[in-house]
């Protein structure tokens, strides 16, 4: 009998860049029946699938509690949903990367404050030391209300990045340049196992590297150093998500900083190499049989199935 799977998206991708078809083919071969279902959607009988899978939800950030409330609507139901629903709501703020520096893993040197002024915003560069930053809410998606300022930049710029977060949370970072010159690498892995890696790069004269703001990407064999940070990353949750993409930026000293621990709906950028989605949707069976069998996929031990 063919397993049923539902893909959490939004109404539209008009504008995105998006790889998610490319594993429907693996998935339909595996013996899983595939719906794509906008998370907005009311009257959704989430039971109906063995598994929900959070993948291009990518203006939940506009609504984060609605957000939350439809995953929290579909972890009830007894459905399996990927990525946890407490990891989820841990990895939606980015204050998680404060965690994650307590654990011990290197994170971009980062301020966090709430409400902002003009004061504030020009104690942020001395508090960093630095001549440059990047000023970014706490909740986010593809560089949204992210700003690259210099005390000097135009008072039009300074004046919108204050009033953006005149009553909001924010964190400040200060700007490696290394963004530009190198880029930014994306390493992947399925159920705590190394898939594969990219690197991204703004378009000349940004600092962006989504594809959204003109960046370019393209498949690498990760160094040893860069593979190794990142695996320190995912191990040190206290279990390995069914899907990760870990953010690095090589720092100062040469090593690697993480920048983002994505959870949540990572862009996998399957088409980077053709042998992902095969092994995305061979985690994925191996995580489901796990879960039928009332077994943590990590530990091994019985779990509840509800």
């Amino acid at each position: 009998m063919p397993r049923s799977c539902a893909f959490l998206t939004i109404p539209s991708l008009a504008g995105f860049f998006s790889d998610d078809h490319l594993v429907h083919g693996p998935l339909a071969a595996a013996g899983w029946r595939l719906e794509s279902i906008p998370w907005r959607q009311g009257q959704v009988d989430w039971g109906r699938f063995d598994l929900v899978l959070i993948r291009s939800t990518w203006d939940y950030y506009h609504d984060p509690e609605a957000f939350l409330a439809t995953l929290a609507k579909i972890d009830h139901s007894g459905t399996c949903l990927q990525n946890d629903l407490r990891l989820v709501q841990w990895n939606l703020r980015k204050t998680y990367l404060r965690d994650l520096e307590t654990a011990g893993i290197p994170i971009v040197p980062t301020h966090w404050g709430e409400g902002l002024d003009r004061d504030g915003l020009d104690g942020l560069f001395d508090a960093l030391r630095t001549a440059e930053l990047v000023l970014k809410p706490v909740v986010s998606a593809g560089a949204h209300d992210t700003f690259r300022l210099r005390r000097d930049s135009p008072p039009q710029v300074l004046a919108q990045a204050v009033g953006t977060f005149a009553r909001r949370p924010f964190m400040a970072q200060p700007f490696l340049d290394t963004i530009v010159r190198e880029g930014e690498y994306s390493v992947f892995f399925f159920a705590g196992v190394y898939s594969h890696t990219v690197l991204k790069r703004p378009k000349p004269g940004d600092f962006r590297v989504q594809e959204e703001h003109g960046g370019r990407l393209r498949a690498i064999a990760p160094a040893a150093r860069l593979l190794a940070q990142a695996g320190t990353v995912v191990a040190s949750l206290a279990q390995p998500p069914l899907y990760a993409r870990v953010d690095l930026v090589r720092g100062s000293d040469g090593g690697f900083l993480l920048m983002e621990l994505e959870l949540i709906e990572p862009s996998l950028y399957f088409r980077t190499d053709p042998a992902a989605p095969g092994r995305f949707v061979q985690a994925l069976d191996r995580w489901s049989s796990l879960r039928d069998t009332g077994l943590d996929h990590n530990s091994g031990r019985r779990v509840d199935k509800r």
